[in-house]
């Protein structure tokens, strides 16, 4: 079988982004002949990424409860709390699944070796760039936004000084310490460049989103691939039944292999996406409504970070339906081109066994949101609308 010999140059561009964000919270697959001290640092990114957002979470849920008494500012304390939890549900998600992740880039990277042929491999480059542009943009937004939020939005505020002549310095994310007084110098720089370091493992929990990219857009090209595999088969007429049946055969086995990857995938993602889909919706009523209390405290600074947290979300939550679009649309383009298939210029013995193949591609492939809803466009839209509305009704409770 002939091999493609650029793969290990073509898996690695392919990777480069979803690897570089993922082995910042340590969830990059291993390889197998991985040092024990490559593995010890590995778990000790994780324990550190988990307790860097529980430095966030903790102190967050403390002062909301036992501190504030004002409910807008509870209100805005919900936001930040919600979007760490999701964090760090993503990241413990991530770590769950990291053998299945490591299968699904070991399927890739076999799917690359083979691709030998130049139109197979012209497919799977074109596919590869769309989902690195996507992945890039996506962990552009989330990093820019998110260190926004925890530097320029507390330093754009300034000191403040209270009625009661009480100095108070602005965070990213309002805490009660217990023993520490976060206000002293030097508690307050510490907690402000923990928060600050946070946000690497906040954000890079977007390699979430990159991951779901880089698997999604694989699984389309691969499905491009079996069409063309499909459609050579009407040539069969010039080949004896045997080579017939054996391109059927390698059909076959490419269909099998791919339906295989995908139910990995969506094992990965069916309850990433789940966090992702309540999450996303819940936060972007909240954000919807900070926009609104920063526009009547004529804030702009706060209001433009707050309007790209805002974006962030939209396309992130964007993106993962954009990619499962695709896959609905990919999976039906396979069902009707094997639907309509020429079989009639194939010998009849090797038609026959088309019939299962076509049973097989009759439902197309999917992801979910945990099993409870399908991510397409019609479900962006559908999140949309209820972010809409509970915003409004938000806006009638806090009037």
């Amino acid at each position: 079988m002939n091999v493609n010999i650029f793969h290990h140059d073509d898996v690695k561009r392919t990777v480069s982004v979803t690897r570089s964000v993922l082995n910042l919270i340590g969830v990059w697959p291993l390889p197998d002949n991985s040092s024990t001290l490559r593995i010890i640092q590995t778990k000790m990114i994780r324990i550190l990424s988990q307790a860097l957002l529980y430095f966030i979470i903790v102190p967050s849920v403390l002062k909301m409860f036992l501190k504030e008494s004002n409910a807008r500012r509870r209100m805005k304390m919900i936001g930040p709390i919600c979007s760490c939890s999701m964090a760090v549900l993503k990241h413990t998600l991530l770590i769950y699944r990291n053998d299945q992740i490591k299968d699904c880039i070991e399927h890739i990277e076999k799917d690359w070796s083979k691709a030998s042929l130049i139109g197979d491999r012209k497919i799977m480059i074109n596919n590869s760039k769309i989902g690195r542009s996507l992945a890039i943009i996506c962990v552009a937004f989330v990093y820019g936004s998110g260190f926004s939020f925890r530097t320029i939005m507390p330093l754009s505020r300034g000191v403040i000084v209270t009625p009661q002549n009480v100095t108070i310095r602005p965070m990213g994310f309002d805490g009660y310490y217990v023993f520490v007084d976060s206000q002293k110098t030097p508690a307050y720089e510490i907690i402000f460049s923990l928060q600050f370091l946070s946000g690497f493992v906040h954000s890079a929990t977007s390699g979430a989103y990159s991951l779901a990219i880089l698997l999604v857009l694989h699984a389309c090209g691969q499905l491009k691939i079996l069409m063309t595999r499909m459609e050579d088969l009407t040539e069969a007429k010039y080949f004896s039944d045997k080579y017939a049946n054996e391109k059927l055969a390698a059909v076959v086995k490419q269909h099998i292999r791919i339906k295989s990857f995908l139910s990995k995938v969506e094992e990965i993602l069916q309850y990433i996406c789940l966090v992702e889909v309540v999450g996303c919706t819940f936060i972007l009523c909240l954000l919807g409504y900070y926009i609104i209390m920063e526009w009547e405290s004529n804030d702009a600074v706060s209001i433009l970070i707050y309007a790209m947290l805002f974006l962030t979300f939209i396309f992130n939550i964007f993106v993962l339906c954009f990619v499962g679009e695709i896959l609905m649309d990919q999976s039906t383009k396979m069902y009707i081109t094997f639907c309509t298939f020429d079989w009639y210029r194939i010998p009849h013995k090797t038609a026959r066994g088309l019939v299962l193949i076509i049973s097989m591609s009759s439902i197309p492939s999917k992801i979910t949101a945990g099993k409870f809803m399908d991510l397409s466009l019609n479900s962006f839209s559908a999140i949309m609308r209820t972010s809409v509305a509970y915003l409004n009704i938000l806006r009638t409770i806090s009037i």
